[in-house]
C-alpha cells in the first residue's frame, strides 16, 4: 500500500514537473496569502472492537504559494498546522458473561503538513476568481495529546487533498479567500496492532492572498 502511495505521489510530482517545465518560456507568476481554517475531524476506524467514535472540532492555519505556470492554472504549496483527531470506541464483550463494556477515547494530533496542489482556476467573472484543487499533503506529527501518548503516533502521514473555492478581487494581486478542503488520511497514525486509525477533516478556508 505505501508503495503505490509513493508511487502516484511520484508520479504527480513529475506530471506537474513537466507541465511547469513546458511553460518555461513565459513569465512566472507567485500569489502568497494566508488562511485559517476551522475543521471537523475524525478517524476511520479499522480492528478488533475499535470503531470510530464521533467527530471532534479543531482548526489549521498556514502559509499558501501559488506558482501561476499558465492563465487558469497553478502549482500551490505552502506549510501548514493542522489539529487533527476524533473520537474512537472500543467494544469488549465478556466470553463468559456476555456483558458489553465500551471504553471511548477523544485523540487530538498536531501535524505540520506540506501540501502539494494542482490548482484550476477560472477566468475573472466580476470579481470574482472561482477554483478547484487536487494533489497530496505529506506531514510529520509534532504533539499529541487527550488519550493518546505522542510514543503511540506514526511520526508520517499522507493526505489526499480536493478542494473547491472562490477568490474576490480587491485590486491587484490582494483577494479574499473561501473554500471548502477535504483532508483524507491515507496511513494508520496509531502504532497499535489490533486497530488501525485513518485521520481526516473537513476545512472551511478564510484567508487573503496577495
Amino acid at each position: 500500500m505505501r508503495a503505490k502511495i509513493s508511487l502516484f505521489v511520484l508520479a504527480f510530482v513529475v506530471a506537474v514537473s513537466s507541465v511547469v517545465n513546458a511553460q518555461s518560456d513565459n513569465d512566472s507568476k507567485f500569489n502568497f496569502g494566508l488562511k485559517l481554517s476551522p475543521t471537523i475531524a475524525w478517524f476511520k476506524a479499522e480492528g478488533t472492537g475499535v470503531e470510530s467514535g464521533g467527530a471532534k472540532i479543531g482548526f489549521a492555519y498556514g502559509l499558501i504559494a501559488d506558482i501561476n505556470f499558465a492563465k487558469n492554472y497553478s502549482f500551490e504549496t505552502g506549510i501548514d498546522v493542522t489539529y487533527r483527531g476524533g473520537k474512537t470506541k472500543s467494544i469488549y464483550v465478556d466470553p463468559l458473561t456476555g456483558t458489553t463494556y465500551e471504553g471511548k477515547r477523544t485523540i487530538t494530533l498536531q501535524y505540520i503538513e506540506l501540501p502539494i496542489t494542482l490548482k484550476l482556476k477560472t477566468n475573472e467573472i466580476g470579481y470574482m476568481t472561482y477554483f478547484g484543487r487536487v494533489g497530496f499533503a505529506p506531514g510529520v506529527n509534532i504533539r499529541a495529546s487527550n488519550d493518546i501518548s505522542k510514543k503511540n503516533v506514526n511520526p508520517i502521514n499522507l493526505s489526499l487533498i480536493v478542494g473547491l473555492g472562490a477568490q474576490y478581487s480587491l485590486g491587484g494581486k490582494t483577494a479574499l479567500l473561501l473554500g471548502l478542503t477535504y483532508n483524507n488520511g491515507f496511513l494508520d497514525i496509531a502504532k497499535e496492532d489490533n486497530e488501525k486509525l485513518a485521520s481526516s477533516f473537513i476545512a472551511l478556508d478564510l484567508g487573503i492572498m496577495f
